[in-house]
């Protein structure tokens, strides 16, 4: 069949849909995705017989805009899908789902009467999801995997690089080198102080450390920084950039995502509120991952801490 993938948030968000559309294709059915100038470009050409990109209003507004809504919603119709998989919640991702048969989204149940009654009203299918942190012991790879029962020839998503990683990747590296850490306002966010995350740049500068930042961040991060964060003209250059890293070391961002399906160890970094939960639903998937509390890196003790765990010490 001809399914769809409504995914329009971030990169990270795609990311995580890796192992499904991995068990799609795997189980002979053709994918494509309704994604956003956010995340469009992730997945390596040829994975998807169609990408479907919407220009999303700028931040606090919501929805895209009119004029790629249109275009977004002729090109589905169009290519005539069996089943749309919804895995945003926005209400704008249920219109662009409405000209296949079949239409599966989440609800989160009675917590959210009106909500769960107007997703039903516009899905042939419903699949539950907690949006409370903690409200469930399971990984959002698992979450988003629940859309494709009956779909899938497995129960459980693939957790295996070998699979996954060509969906990102035509080939993924075996000269891997150097540290890439992905800068950006999520660091002070996260509570982790803008004088230790100069003290771990100064730390991992001698072993080939790559900074980098997403256009949009770059100036911000390279003013807190002192140094010029390196940016990449497209998400494609920037996953390459990923895949070809000895280590990514990052708070809770795509780019931790990203390498936890190309097989890429991780230092992955949260908030220290409700830590145990966001690292048992936001962890890299596959890749082998270290996990610290945003409290660890207050000074210079948390440049240690983290060549430590770099030198598997």
């Amino acid at each position: 069949m001809r399914v769809l993938l409504v995914r329009l948030d971030g990169i990270g968000d795609a990311a995580v849909c890796v192992p499904l559309i991995a068990a799609l294709r795997e189980s002979g059915h053709d994918v494509g995705i309704a994604s956003t100038t956010r995340n469009a470009g992730l997945f390596l050409p040829g994975v998807l017989i169609a990408e479907h990109v919407l220009e999303r209003i700028a931040w606090p507004a919501h929805g895209s805009t009119p004029d790629s809504a249109v275009r977004a919603v002729a090109e589905i119709a169009a290519m005539q899908y069996d089943v749309a998989l919804i895995a945003s919640e926005e209400p704008e991702a249920f219109g662009l789902a409405a000209p296949a048969r079949e239409r599966v989204g989440f609800t989160t149940g009675w917590s959210r009467p009106f909500k769960t009654l107007w997703v039903r009203g516009r899905t042939t299918r419903t699949v539950s999801r907690s949006q409370r942190i903690g409200g469930e012991d399971a990984h959002e790879v698992e979450i988003i995997y629940r859309l494709g029962a009956g779909l899938v020839g497995r129960n459980e998503p693939p957790a295996d690089v070998a699979q996954l990683a060509p969906l990102l990747v035509a080939a993924s590296s075996r000269t891997r080198s150097g540290i890439l850490l992905q800068a950006g306002p999520k660091w002070g966010a996260s509570g982790v102080a803008g004088d230790a995350l100069r003290a771990i740049v100064e730390r991992l500068e001698p072993r080939g450390l790559r900074v980098v930042a997403s256009p949009v961040d770059a100036a911000a991060a390279g003013a807190a920084l002192g140094i010029t964060p390196e940016t990449f003209a497209d998400v494609r250059s920037w996953v390459t950039a990923i895949d070809a890293a000895a280590a990514v070391v990052t708070v809770d961002t795509g780019a931790a995502h990203v390498a936890g399906m190309l097989g890429v160890p991780i230092v992955d970094v949260f908030p220290d509120a409700q830590f145990d939960a966001q690292v048992r639903r936001w962890r890299p998937w596959a890749s082998a991952y270290r996990a610290l509390r945003a409290s660890e890196l207050r000074g210079g003790a948390g440049a240690e801490l983290i060549e430590s765990i770099l030198d598997g010490s």
